[in-house]
């Protein structure tokens, strides 16, 4: 009996042994297939195949982490943060600890797309305290100080691209980043050596050459900018690529003929940004209504990659006697989440307010702007004849 009983235990662990494999197989199957979609983004069908991974082994961290960043690709942020939670685990062992990084990195990344940069942050800087797993550090490097830059603090974003090329000094991505953070905070010779390392890098990225031109004028070398605007106006047999950028140097060139022409070439190539230079050439012409209809074809087609399009749109529509729908326009754009055009449009709400007759309104705002904006003129005076108005109603 003993003997049997031996046999009956051995035959039940090797049966046991055999279903725990068969599970294990199944969910490494769910799991490739998963990323597979994903990285074609069927987000959906990776999302679906990750839970039947789980299904089959709720114990792998690397499933829970691959889920997070499907949820993060949908924009389900909370659920992607739960997901990445399951996935941490307080212990001090190698493999753990990678789970743990690539964990925190995701939950900084759901937090940055969400919008809640601090939230970030504090993920993307834990994750970096890992000293495991080196090759993510750029990529986390990158998201903290894009997370920095959109509160605005440009010194701190630069300061980590410092470290990054320090780490990484063939990293052209990197340089661009760093250029515009210097530019913006004002060190527009580092910005332009930034730019010109990035365009050693990559030659045949002409956004590189739009930055540099645009640092070249803010230290006033005007000479420079137009030979560099030569330079791009002289490509022969360009891509559409090519010619869309060309028409971009055209357009700076002043050149507004030959560039509407080739921007409405751009349009139907794809290149919707075409548009806001498009609308930029009417409204240097007063044709606002043509300057609107294209200033609206780009916010709202593939959106615009910041508020400068609301604050053209707007100041349009004030020329064409429309300021409510101004008005619309301006706080629409104020949503666009956008430091630099911030300042712009919060005046120019003031003012479209103003038109509407609304001074009580007006004056509220233009008080928040003084106090936002203590070393404006132009908001000071503008507070101080709004208050006037005020009191006489």
């Amino acid at each position: 009996m003993r003997l049997r009983y031996r046999y009956l235990t051995a035959a039940a662990g090797f049966c046991l042994l055999v279903v725990l494999s068969g599970s294990c197989q199944k969910a490494g199957a769910y799991y490739e297939d998963g990323r597979e979609a994903f990285a074609v983004g069927e987000y959906e069908t990776a999302l679906l195949r990750f839970g039947q991974a789980l299904e089959e082994n709720p114990n792998k961290a690397e499933y829970y982490i691959e889920q997070g960043f499907a949820y993060t690709a949908l924009g389900q942020y909370e659920e992607a943060r739960t997901a990445f939670g399951h996935a941490v685990v307080e212990q001090d062992q190698e493999l753990v600890r990678k789970n743990n990084k690539r964990a925190w990195r995701g939950i900084g990344i759901s937090y940055y797309k969400e919008g809640s940069y601090a939230a970030a942050k504090e993920y993307l800087e834990k994750a970096l305290g890992e000293e495991l797993l080196p090759e993510l550090d750029t990529d986390i490097r990158m998201y903290l100080a894009r997370a920095m830059e959109c509160e605005g603090d440009y010194a701190a974003a630069a300061a980590v691209y410092d470290t990054l090329l320090a780490e990484e000094p063939d990293y052209a991505e990197g340089y661009r980043a760093r250029a515009y953070m210097n530019e913006l905070i004002g060190a527009y010779e580092k910005s332009l050596s930034d730019y010109e390392e990035a365009i050693k890098l990559l030659p045949g990225d002409f956004e590189l050459y739009f930055g540099k031109y645009n640092v070249l004028g803010k230290l006033g070398r005007r000479k420079e900018q137009d030979e560099l605007l030569t330079v791009l106006m002289g490509i022969e047999n360009p891509t559409a690529e090519g010619a869309w950028f060309i028409a971009k140097a055209h357009f700076f060139h002043g050149d507004y003929d030959t560039a509407l022409t080739e921007l409405s070439t751009a349009v139907e190539n794809g290149y919707e940004e075409a548009h806001y230079y498009i609308g930029e050439i009417y409204r240097e012409r007063a044709d606002y209504d043509m300057a609107v209809h294209h200033y609206t074809a780009y916010i709202d087609g593939s959106g615009a990659k910041d508020a400068a399009a609301y604050n053209q749109k707007a100041i349009c529509l004030v020329q064409m006697g429309m300021a409510e729908e101004a008005l619309e326009t301006v706080l629409a754009g104020q949503k666009v989440s956008d430091k630099q055009q911030e300042q712009q449009l919060f005046f120019n709400e003031i003012v479209i307010l103003e038109k509407t007759g609304d001074y009580n309104t007006a004056y509220e705002r233009a008080a928040a702007y003084v106090k936002r904006y203590p070393d404006d003129a132009a908001g000071q005076a503008e507070a101080e004849f709004l208050s006037t108005r005020v009191r006489q109603e």
